[in-house]
């Protein structure tokens, strides 16, 4: 009875703490995989870091551990943490509260007892301003954590912020976040044919504010340029241009940088300027499975440029590319799909039907990677087959799947074509775009 007592005491207190555990982080909200490999890519490239930031996403990546059913190694993980701020004050508040729970959780009630307790001391040495009030150093990660967990809690993430900005309207870090979490949000609303004139959209108007008070932030111009481009119908893009140059000359170490910036310049078909800003920054992350995939899309753009898609050079160039990343990263599933593509226009059929086999033999396969599954192994058989039967079943098991990514537009518009060149509708695809009357008004 005692234990029990105890136990709920210790659940109670547990609850009462403000960390990863508190903050409703839901699992089946983010994709797990995608965050832990972008977690260690970064941790994995030294100089991102300064001051708190390498505990931070050290307890993320721990609270992603936990929610992959791997306890033991969030605590390990929890561990190397505490070791970036050795010093009791609130900067390992959120540290010790996840430590509290996963001791916890592993049935080791003493060392939560004492996080616990850490916590509380911590708590009284540094009182809040009020009891209600986080402190700066917990908020921050807070909202941060919100802003990176998933797109479901970018609206929660962007209330963290605008709370903290309420009492320090001139503060650096939250006039930033308040901008990121309306970038995110914007995107998330506006697709690529309801554009927002660059003057109405808030967050430009606040991420140039966030720009005045953080010069040095090569982040804020990258958003910033992608702002101008995105919103620009003009074939003019020299002031998203300029943004991208900038950022890249401030922060040419910084994958996340780097990333968007080479997809940019991808999407402005410079694809010898992308290639080059994608090796040099290999060199620094030679592990990183998303250098590889987007330096192997570059390879393939710049084959369809030159109309010649079938180069051997480049198309070798794409699959090796494609293949390292595959085997850095196992769970990404887009661009396993893309390779089995990238066999198949090497003529090397079998494997290209492995690989798709096997992609779709995983267990727990997400819905979007599904869809993008029926989507390209229906491209498979249609163009490399020729069998338009099969890859229309394909195409409307991709859309039966919902809007869970594009590529139910693209499969879709796959069908229309079809319907196109087959008046007699042989496959019955006018009956099965009636099934999806009401999801499609708004096309």
């Amino acid at each position: 009875m005692r234990n029990q007592s105890s136990r709920r005491m210790s659940e109670d207190k547990l609850k009462l703490l403000s960390c990863h555990f508190t903050w409703d982080l839901q699992k089946e909200d983010a994709d797990l995989n995608f965050l832990e490999v972008k977690i260690r890519e970064r941790l994995a490239v030294k100089c991102e870091f300064e001051g708190n930031l390498k505990q931070r996403e050290l307890n993320l990546l721990a609270f992603i551990k936990h929610l992959q059913g791997f306890d033991e190694e969030a605590l390990k993980t929890l561990q190397l943490a505490k070791k970036e701020h050795p010093d009791d004050d609130s900067n390992v508040i959120v540290t010790y509260g996840n430590l509290a729970w996963v001791h916890s959780l592993m049935g080791n009630v003493t060392e939560a007892e004492t996080y616990i307790e850490k916590v509380n001391e911590i708590l009284r040495a540094f009182p809040a301003l009020s009891p209600a009030e986080l402190h700066r150093a917990v908020q921050s990660e807070k909202a941060w954590s919100l802003l990176k967990f998933s797109r479901k809690t970018y609206i929660r993430a962007k209330e963290s912020f605008l709370e903290a900005l309420q009492k320090e309207p001139d503060d650096k870090e939250w006039n930033t976040g308040f901008a990121f979490s309306l970038f995110r949000l914007e995107g998330l609303k506006i697709g690529q044919y309801k554009r927002v004139r660059l003057e109405e959209s808030p967050a430009v108007l606040q991420l140039k504010k966030a720009l005045n008070l953080d010069p040095d932030n090569a982040m804020i111009h990258v958003y910033l340029g992608l702002k101008c481009y995105k919103n620009t119908k003009t074939v003019n893009n020299a002031e998203a241009w300029q943004y991208m140059t900038q950022a890249l000359a401030m922060a040419p170490d910084n994958l996340s940088v780097v990333l968007h910036v080479a997809k940019f310049m991808k999407k402005e078909q410079c694809y010898d300027k992308s290639l080059k800003v994608l090796l040099e920054m290999l060199k620094i992350a030679p592990d990183s499975s998303r250098l590889h995939h987007e330096i192997a899309n570059n390879y393939r753009w710049k084959a369809m440029q030159m109309n010649d898609t079938h180069n051997p050079e480049l198309l070798g160039l794409c699959i090796q590319h494609l293949e390292k990343g595959a085997s850095l990263n196992p769970g990404y599933i887009y661009p396993q799909l893309e390779l089995a593509q990238r066999y198949a226009e090497r003529k090397q059929m079998a494997k290209a039907e492995q690989k798709f086999t096997e992609l779709f033999a995983l267990p727990d396969l997400r819905p979007a990677d599904r869809q993008a599954w029926h989507r390209m192994y229906g491209d498979f058989k249609q163009y490399r087959w020729g069998s338009e039967k099969t890859a229309v079943e394909h195409y409307k098991q991709g859309m039966m799947l919902g809007r869970v990514s594009t590529e139910w537009i693209t499969c879709r518009n796959r069908l229309r074509k079809i319907l196109q060149n087959d008046k007699r509708d042989t496959y019955e695809i006018r009956t099965f775009f009636h099934s999806f009357t009401t999801e499609n008004k708004d096309d």
